[in-house]
C-alpha cells in the first residue's frame, strides 16, 4: 500500500496522470507480446506506482506524484529497458566468430546487424539503411524507438569488444585516394569524397580541421547490407575498422594533411 499518491492534485490531475500511466503500460505490453520478449515487466512498470511505501517516515515535503512525475520515470524506465535490452542483443558476440560478417565495420554498424537479426525489427525501406527501420509496434508513451535501442547496442560494443585496426602505409595510401580521387570505374566511389569540399575552400584548412573532415567522411560512408562500403572494391578496405583519424599518429595525420596541401597547390 503507498502513502499519499495524490496528494496536492486535483480530480482532473489524478485522471491525467493515471491515464498515462496506463498508455506507458500498454506501450510495455504491446512492446513484450509483439516481439515475444517475455521481459520481467514487473521490475519496469513497478516505479510507475504513485506514492511511498506506507512504512517510511516523511520528512520534509511531501512529493506530488503529478505528469511531470510520470514523465520523469517513464525516461528512467525507458532507459532501464534499453540497457536490459542492449544486454541481451550483445551477448550473441561472444558466439559469433570473430571473422563473422555480422562483425565487421563500425560499431554502429556492428550493433545494427546485431538488432536486426533479433525479433526488435521491422524494416520500413531502403533508401538509407542507417534510419529504414522502427518498431513494429505502438509502443504509446513509451517513447522507445529501434534507433535508441541500436545507438545503445553500439554503445555496449565500442565500450567491451571493439578492436580498431591500425593503419599501415598501404591503407593509409588507400585513404588518400578515397579523400582525394577515388576509384574511376566505382559507381560508389567515382570521386574524391572530401576533395570537392576542401578544394572549395581555396586556401588550405588547419591540420585540425582537416581531420575532422576525414572522420566525418569516413563516418558518412555509404552502406551496403548493413555495412560501411569497403573501398575501392567488396575486397577492400574498411575504413571504418581502423583507428579514427583523430587517434592517428602524429606522423600519419601529417603525411595525410601534407598530400591534401600539396594537391591543393597543384
Amino acid at each position: 500500500m503507498k502513502y499519499g499518491p495524490d496528494h496536492g492534485l486535483d480530480d482532473i490531475q489524478i485522471e491525467q496522470r493515471n491515464q498515462l500511466i496506463d498508455d506507458i503500460q500498454t506501450g510495455l505490453r504491446n512492446f513484450n507480446e509483439t516481439y515475444a520478449l517475455e521481459l520481467p515487466l514487473g521490475q519496469f512498470e513497478g516505479p510507475l506506482e504513485p506514492g511511498l511505501p506506507s512504512n517510511l517516515v516523511i520528512v520534509g515535503t511531501q512529493p506530488v506524484y503529478d505528469e511531470a512525475w510520470v514523465y520523469k520515470t517513464r525516461d528512467f524506465i525507458r532507459n532501464n529497458l534499453i540497457d536490459y535490452l542492449s544486454k541481451q542483443i550483445l551477448r550473441r558476440v561472444s558466439t559469433l566468430d570473430r571473422h563473422d560478417y555480422c562483425l565487421r565495420g563500425s560499431a554502429y554498424a556492428i550493433a545494427l546487424k546485431l538488432c536486426t537479426t533479433h525479433p526488435l525489427k521491422y524494416r520500413t525501406g531502403f533508401a538509407d539503411e542507417r534510419s529504414d527501420f522502427r518498431l513494429d509496434c505502438d509502443t504509446g508513451q513509451l517513447a522507445l524507438t529501434f534507433s535508441d535501442i541500436v545507438d545503445r547496442v553500439s554503445e555496449g560494443y565500442e565500450h567491451d569488444h571493439m578492436r580498431y585496426r591500425l593503419w599501415s602505409e598501404k591503407t593509409l595510401e588507400l585513404l588518400a585516394q578515397f579523400l582525394f580521387s577515388g576509384e574511376w570505374d566505382s559507381t560508389v566511389f567515382e570521386g574524391g569524397a572530401l576533395w570537392e569540399e576542401l578544394n572549395s575552400e581555396g586556401e588550405p584548412v588547419s591540420l585540425e580541421s582537416f581531420i575532422e573532415s576525414v572522420d566525418q567522411t569516413i563516418f558518412d560512408l555509404p552502406m551496403e547490407q548493413l555495412t560501411e562500403a569497403s573501398f575501392p572494391d567488396y575486397s577492400g578496405v574498411i575504413f571504418t575498422e581502423y583507428v579514427p583519424a583523430q587517434n592517428m599518429s602524429p606522423a600519419q595525420k601529417e603525411q595525410l594533411y601534407r598530400r591534401y596541401v600539396n594537391l591543393l597547390a597543384t
